[in-house]
């Protein structure tokens, strides 16, 4: 390891979801290359820890996790001597100001980095200046361009995986017999369950069984309990799972609701899985999917987008 270069990706916290997935990807696909060390800003729970478990088998002692003692922060930079610290969202949103007054020293012997996993930050009130942005998606590439600092592109990429649909049904226990939909995410009000949920009630005459994975996080339970309390027998919740990719190859159709969106990892990961998508065309996508054959898009129109999912599942004549 003594003469590849030092990383040390800072992420805001290893809940499962799309931002510890990416860094994961990052992780693996450098590994092999470079001296990786990873901080863990924040942990929120033995709960949810699908991408955390993994990360740690890969760097060992090399994943620290901070606690409560952010100022440690300082101290493991200069233990550590990384040629990189990269911040895996933008720090201003999870790290102390005095820690970051400290580490963004104009006398630094070390390049800075950051990513945004978020549509909502605005770029005209960043306080810290990286050396360098790498950047999840074209949409807030453009986004930052105001800044003047140089920047990366670097998208999660859609793979080309060979799904085993037959045994992949058979692990999972489901019926043969019916069309299998799948919704991947965290229930909150932005991805939107609710929604699906409704069209599940409206198609509870067909062999369609709806499948939800995801966690129901506490600090959500006011949207998502009214949710399970009318919860139609269609539907099945399957809660936090560490083999999500046994469910985009059984099922026929993933269905993401979502409105509020960056750039979702579940919609690359199904269509790698060959899976038909049916999303909302979001303006932070940029049209990536436009030429996808595996990609639907979804209207505002509940009736449309109910007919889409008969058509796509086979009910329905295209």
């Amino acid at each position: 390891m003594e003469n590849r270069r030092r990383i040390l990706y800072i992420s805001p916290h290893f809940s499962t979801g799309g931002l510890p997935q990416y860094l994961l990807k990052k992780i693996e696909s450098l590994n092999d290359s470079a001296e990786i060390y990873c901080v863990e800003y924040s942990f929120y729970g033995d709960h949810y820890v699908v991408q955390r478990n993994k990360v740690i088998s890969i760097l060992g002692d090399r994943f620290i996790a901070l606690g409560d003692d952010k100022k440690r922060l300082i101290e493991i930079i200069e233990q550590i001597r990384p040629d990189v610290v990269h911040f895996e969202e933008l720090p201003e949103t999870f790290v102390d100001n005095e820690v970051l007054k400290s580490i963004y020293r104009p006398e630094r012997d070390y390049v800075i980095c950051e990513t945004c996993h978020s549509s909502q930050f605005d770029p005209t009130i960043k306080i810290y200046k990286p050396d360098k942005f790498v950047m999840v998606s074209k949409w807030i590439d453009e986004k930052f361009k105001i800044l003047g600092i140089p920047s990366e592109l670097l998208e999660y990429p859609i793979e080309i995986k060979k799904p085993d649909k037959k045994n992949s049904i058979e692990y999972l226990g489901l019926d043969h017999s019916k069309k299998h939909v799948i919704n991947v995410g965290l229930f909150t009000p932005g991805k939107n369950q609710g929604e699906l949920i409704k069209y599940a009630k409206l198609l509870e005459y067909f062999p369609i069984q709806f499948h939800f994975v995801g966690n129901q996080a506490s600090n959500f339970e006011d949207y998502w309990k009214p949710l399970m309390d009318e919860l139609p027998g269609n539907c099945t919740i399957w809660g936090e799972r560490n083999d999500v990719d046994v469910f985009y190859q059984a099922a026929d159709l993933f269905v993401f609701n979502s409105i509020i969106e960056l750039n979702p990892l579940c919609i690359k990961e199904s269509l790698s899985w060959k899976t038909p998508v049916l999303f909302r065309d979001l303006p932070t996508y940029s049209g990536s999917y436009n030429n996808n054959e595996d990609a639907y898009y979804m209207t505002d129109d509940d009736s449309k987008n109910i007919y889409q999912i008969l058509e796509i599942l086979g009910f329905i004549k295209k």
